[in-house]
């Protein structure tokens, strides 16, 4: 196989290679299949139960938060409340920037988000049996590709990620007016401006890395040419947060905010654009609470329904070995895991309210109770006059 830095000019090119399989590799791995779905199913059920306990955790703590935070003038900073959660809104602003000190780079702003990529190879696998395949494409990517776990790692090579990486920089002396906010709490905030790459950047990552950087458009490139990069190059760019109006609530230390750590142990730093109330902030918090929970729902539901559907695999394998019968059976399959994936889900969510909830769950318990109890007597008097002899 030719060298990996000649065989495509471009990502859009593929390198296919047939693996196909036999029956004997095939019942293998839909054995190996069933161990992962053991594995998932409890797996998911246990990221379902822990979901709604953080999820009331974390409300408990913002509730209390709202009840202890203190808004605080910023034309002075009061060191009687070092320690202590406080809330200020104002104008971010930073005399010093932010420094990429890694690469050697300084911006104005408050918040610096660098974003690298490397070009490299992928894999994707298509088809099964003695149609499976294996297709190679080189392509950016912000994380590392492990290239020595493709089935065929000659000629795909992946060198390793370099130590630049994507990564969020604060402005150290960031702060509203006398009150210190600090790199963390500005961190957090949107980088969402493009800081225009020149020259002296280019120069400044080619002494960092070692390598060759240009600029190309808005972004950085390293390595020697931009229109046909090589496997191991790399795409910078950066994006910048101006200061702007914010608000904050944290607890406050000398050289900015940190996150405040309640009762129950959670720690919390908010951060929004513009100037809000403490009570527009902590509500602002239950809101990406009740959003993450059910993104994490979502994403344990689909995991359990995985977990299910893997294991049938040898059933499914098993059935495809009569002509039309395979898709009938994966379908079917299908649809027993999915029925598995709607009872078993909503009752680990309801077992964890039983458990964080109780109160709540047995009155909506109850609640369902009466009604379901109400409908089957509504059900039944309608029906009696029916049954009643003539």
């Amino acid at each position: 196989m030719a060298d990996q830095d000649d065989i495509f000019a471009n990502s859009s090119d593929a390198d296919v290679v047939a693996a196909p399989q036999g029956f004997g590799e095939r019942l293998g791995g839909s054995f190996v299949a069933i161990l992962f779905g053991i594995v998932l199913v409890p797996l998911a059920c246990f990221g379902l139960f822990w979901n709604e306990g953080h999820a009331i955790h974390v409300a408990k703590a913002l509730a209390e938060l709202g009840t202890v935070v203190r808004s605080i003038p910023t034309d002075r900073r009061d060191p009687a409340v070092d320690g202590k959660p406080v809330h200020i809104a104002g104008t971010v602003t930073s005399a010093a920037g932010v420094a990429d000190t890694q690469v050697g780079l300084h911006v104005p702003g408050i918040h610096l988000d660098r974003q690298v990529e490397m070009y490299q190879w992928r894999e994707s696998e298509s088809g099964s049996g003695q149609d499976r395949k294996y297709t190679y494409r080189r392509e950016w990517s912000a994380h590392p590709i492990a290239s020595d776990r493709f089935h065929a790692p000659s000629g795909h090579q992946n060198p390793s990620f370099p130590a630049i990486r994507s990564r969020h920089l604060g402005a150290a002396d960031a702060r509203i007016d006398a009150v210190p906010v600090g790199a963390q709490a500005a961190q957090m905030l949107v980088a969402d401006e493009p800081v225009a790459a020149d020259a002296a950047g280019a120069a400044a990552l080619a002494r960092a890395t070692g390598r060759p950087a240009i600029v190309d458009g808005g972004a950085y490139f390293v390595g020697r040419d931009a229109a046909e990069p090589k496997v191991g190059d790399l795409k910078i760019l950066y994006h910048r947060a101006p200061e702007r109006p914010a608000s904050f609530i944290g607890r406050q230390e000398g050289t900015g905010l940190t996150p405040f750590r309640t009762t129950n142990g959670e720690e919390i730093l908010l951060a929004e654009p513009g100037t809000l109330s403490a009570e527009a902030l902590i509500a602002r918090g239950h809101e990406d609470n009740r959003v993450m929970t059910w993104i994490l729902r979502i994403a344990g539901m689909v995991v359990l329904l995985i977990g299910f559907c893997l294991l049938f695999a040898p059933v499914n394998l098993l059935a495809s070995l009569v002509p039309l019968l395979g898709s009938v059976v994966a379908g079917a399959t299908f649809l027993i895991a999915l029925a598995a994936t709607l009872l078993v889900g909503p009752t680990v969510i309801a077992l964890a309210w039983l458990a964080y909830r109780p109160l709540l769950a047995l009155g909506i318990i109850a609640a369902a109770l009466l009604v379901a109890g109400g409908l089957f007597a509504l059900r039944r008097r309608r029906t009696m006059p029916l049954l009643a002899p003539a």
